[in-house]
């Protein structure tokens, strides 16, 4: 086993939006069973008020802070405007009796992806259709350049034959000459304003790739970008039987600093640990967020032991660090995470090694938290 230092035993104070929403006992939907949870009308239902009342309304009824990303998703939810983010969020509803934090988040960002996946496709087909219309220029083009090529031949043998006056033919040939000028000109022009414009779209491109396979909150990679970059290493790896290791790693008691001291500080914590594993980690390591307050980190050409001791590292230094609550200044106490690490075997694909990862990471819970453990060393 491959084990880090004991978890703290600092304790926490907490803090809540109670007074931004102006919460009573009554309003706690903890106070009462999950069957008698008022929920809010959903966007077919007769508005009560105007919109900034329901989604306050919505955000209060289910406990959820007043952060842009719940803002957002009540506005999507109670405006109907995105039919899959209602139906998630009903039966997110009908399954736990109000709408979570973790699953408004996983909804949140499963729409924020779909967004940006369909901004994507649209950028495709309009560079496509650049494209295209490029390539027909460019071949117009060619037929006038041998269309003219071929007309200057006839005038030429003409002039030769002495079937046209020569003042005549030259004039023709002249006169010609003038149009496949202007043809050239105007399709110069035209293929400067499509290079102009497929530069506009390259950009547009890279940032919507990037916005589609980042994390919202933390900017890191997320799960399909992740998986991705995963099974590219993986392929890699077992062409030139170089190593490969993987670390699974997850905040220590996370819904108590939630449920302690409120989902903005949850946020903020989340932030703080993804820029400590990527500045902890190494520059050839790649960090993404699998969901929640999960990370995945993918060593290339690193050995699970090595990985193991890196990733250990970060956990010493967190756990050292003593948290102070931005908002009332009230200390936070220390937070800690927990890890699996795996190494790639022979034959094996990316399911069963993330799989080992993850049940190295279960056996560090297990074992007492705050602590790093290597598939295999339990």
């Amino acid at each position: 086993m491959y084990e880090g230092k004991p978890p703290s035993s600092a304790g926490r104070k907490g803090w809540s939006f109670d007074a931004l929403f102006g919460r009573s006992a009554v309003d706690d939907p903890a106070a009462v069973p999950a069957a008698q949870v008022p929920v809010l009308a959903g966007p077919d239902d007769a508005p009560p008020t105007d919109l900034f009342g329901r989604i306050g309304g919505f955000l209060r009824t289910h406990r959820l802070d007043p952060s842009p990303i719940n803002y957002d998703l009540a506005y999507q939810y109670i405006g109907g405007h995105d039919p899959a983010l209602v139906a998630s969020v009903d039966a997110a509803i009908a399954r736990d009796g109000l709408l979570r934090h973790d699953v408004a988040q996983e909804i949140a960002e499963a729409a924020s992806s779909r967004v940006s996946s369909d901004l994507l496709g649209k950028l495709i087909d309009q560079a496509h259709r650049s494209v295209t219309l490029a390539a027909a220029l460019v071949g117009q083009s060619r037929t006038d350049a041998r269309a003219y090529g071929s007309a200057l031949d006839r005038g030429s043998a003409a002039i030769e034959a002495g079937g046209e006056p020569a003042g005549r033919a030259l004039e023709l040939m002249a006169e010609l000459t003038r149009t496949m000028i202007d043809k050239t000109n105007d399709a110069e022009r035209r293929l400067v304003e499509m290079g102009s414009q497929m530069s506009s779209l390259q950009g547009e491109l890279a940032e919507a790739q990037a916005v589609a396979e980042s994390d919202p909150l933390t900017g890191l990679a997320n799960r399909r970008a992740f998986q991705a970059r995963l099974a590219r290493a993986m392929a890699q790896a077992a062409a030139e039987g170089t190593p490969l290791s993987v670390a699974f790693c997850d905040i220590d008691h996370f819904k108590s600093i939630n449920d302690n001291h409120g989902h903005d500080t949850g946020d903020r914590i989340l932030k703080m640990v993804a820029e400590a594993l990527v500045e902890g980690v190494g520059e050839d390591a790649f960090v993404g967020r699998f969901g929640g307050e999960e990370f995945l980190i993918l060593f290339d050409g690193i050995m699970a032991r090595r990985a193991a001791m890196r990733v250990d590292e970060v956990r010493d230094e967190l756990s050292g660090r003593h948290l102070v609550s931005k908002t009332t200044g009230e200390p936070l106490g220390t937070v800690t995470f927990s890890a699996g690490v795996a190494q790639l075997l022979v034959g094996e694909d990316d399911g069963a090694m993330l799989r080992r990862a993850d049940e190295a990471l279960y056996a560090a819970k297990n074992g007492g938290r705050n602590r790093v453990i290597i598939h295999g060393e339990e």
